[in-house]
């Protein structure tokens, strides 16, 4: 046996609070969010008060029989079922293709395996040293691969929720004793759990329990994405659950960690926020992104807006300089450049994925509609308004994957053993469908999960033979 543990995304786990869910793919969950005002949204996405939830819906739940612990067992309901259903179902799967092995003995026509599938076979243009061989192949088959799901508290912070991973690869391993191939894990993530990941290995003593790790869209830099959410809600359906403005939004996610240590920190370079205006033009950060634009009180252009708060504003404010000091920016900083020496990783990189490398404040003109029998001016999220000029938030629309832009990616680091750039969403990195089949390899599955699986084939070569 060796253990893989999946780690969700940032909105990717289900959560609760007491006996009620939160968060969930289910009618019951969803259906308070879309006419919720922001003092029940700020209430019930509190960090201090939920908790995960494992009660999520489950694919296939009892098709691994008794070779592993049931699903429910390894974690799986408490991923988000939207998101990650499927997905969990076909990366399991793939990575417990030997039965066909086994059924080889009692048939003629021998099949191959979806492992065997990929054996010299390139994504793209890819480096010749990542195609899978034979030989890599059949020792991954020496292997049973039982697929584990970590779900966490996505509010908070992700130095939190990395003590928490510790404790669960712990049981794991404690659940497979006696029969482990070796007494680590491989971990495999999306988005902002590659962070988590990260910063229990490198910075919390954990690398000597991990074997590898692969990970998919993980915003390593940060992305202008973060300041976009918190200063005009989120975009598209996920903004009528999650928030569509500034003022559903923002009280949320200033009062959460784990979404403000998304932000982009020194390393992502300067000038990603600029205010292009008649009278004026700047580029920020010119240096420090804390002190120009998250932890700036006067500039209208800053990253939290006070009166957004909700309930006492001056303690909000107080508290939201605190998060940002400790534990945001200490988090970003200190994992910059970590990485797990056996490190695998894909990401969006396809100009029809539009994505914020950048973004801009460019003064319109004003042009506010007449109210109409007493009704209020229509607002737009995406504007604001400062001494009577306005200003629209400007994505850059460069590529990427919708959230994560390819500048937010380091794909350079002698700890980075291979990389895939494709053409993913940044929601639907570990979908089972390709993108365009045409493109794609094998027209029934992604380039990205493909790429996962042989990933996970190459960090085991480290272990010898059962």
């Amino acid at each position: 046996m060796i253990p893989v543990i999946f780690i969700p995304g940032v909105m990717g786990s289900n959560l609760k609070s007491g006996n009620k869910k939160v968060w969930q793919f289910s009618a019951a969950s969803l259906k308070k969010w879309p006419l919720a005002k922001p003092e029940k949204r700020k209430f019930l996405l509190d960090p201090k008060t939920t908790m995960v939830d494992d009660s999520g819906d489950i694919v296939n739940e009892g098709v691994d029989g008794k070779k592993f612990p049931s699903r429910r067992a390894r974690g799986w309901g408490t991923a988000f079922y939207k998101s990650y259903g499927e997905a969990l179902d076909r990366l399991q799967y793939l990575l417990s293709d030997d039965d066909i092995l086994m059924d080889n003995y009692f048939r003629e026509a021998q099949l191959q395996t979806a492992r065997q599938r990929f054996i010299g076979t390139r994504i793209g243009n890819e480096p010749a040293e990542q195609v899978l061989t034979e030989d890599e192949t059949e020792h991954g088959h020496r292997f049973l691969f039982p697929l584990h799901v970590f779900g966490y508290n996505w509010l908070q912070s992700s130095a939190d929720s990395a003590a928490s991973l510790g404790k669960y690869i712990s049981r794991v391993l404690a659940d497979y004793h006696g029969r482990l191939a070796v007494n680590k894990v491989i971990l495999v993530t999306h988005s902002m759990g590659g962070l988590v990941a990260r910063h229990y290995s490198e910075n919390m003593g954990g690398q000597d329990t991990i074997l590898g790790m692969v990970h998919g869209v993980m915003p390593d830099l940060g992305s202008p994405a973060a300041y976009r959410r918190m200063k005009t809600g989120e975009r598209g359906i996920p903004g009528m659950i999650i928030g569509n403005s500034a003022e559903k939004l923002m009280p949320v996610l200033a009062q959460s960690p784990g979404p403000l240590q998304l932000l982009p920190g020194k390393a992502y370079g300067p000038g990603w926020l600029r205010i292009e205006g008649s009278s004026t033009r700047l580029s920020l950060p010119v240096d420090d992104p804390y002190e120009e634009i998250y932890l700036n009180k006067a500039d209208w252009w800053r990253l939290c807006e006070q009166d957004l708060l909700l309930g006492d504003t001056d303690s909000e404010w107080t508290a939201f300089v605190k998060r940002i000091k400790y534990p945001v920016k200490k988090f970003i900083e200190e994992l910059n450049g970590k990485y797990h020496p056996q490190t695998w990783l894909f990401y969006g990189a396809s100009a029809d994925n539009p994505s914020d490398a950048f973004l801009t404040w460019k003064e319109r003109p004003v042009l506010r509609p007449v109210p109409v029998m007493g009704y209020p001016e229509p607002s737009s999220p995406t504007y604001r308004y400062d001494a009577g000029k306005t200003f629209e938030l400007i994505s850059a629309g460069t590529p990427g994957d919708v959230t994560v832009p390819v500048t937010a990616i380091r794909t350079t680091s002698p700890r980075i053993r291979g990389v895939l750039a494709t053409d993913v969403d940044h929601e639907g990195a570990y979908a089972v469908d390709p993108v365009d089949r045409s493109r794609s390899v094998y027209s029934d599955l992604s380039d990205a999960l493909m790429f996962t699986v042989r990933s996970v084939v190459k960090i085991v070569q480290q272990v010898p033979d059962p």
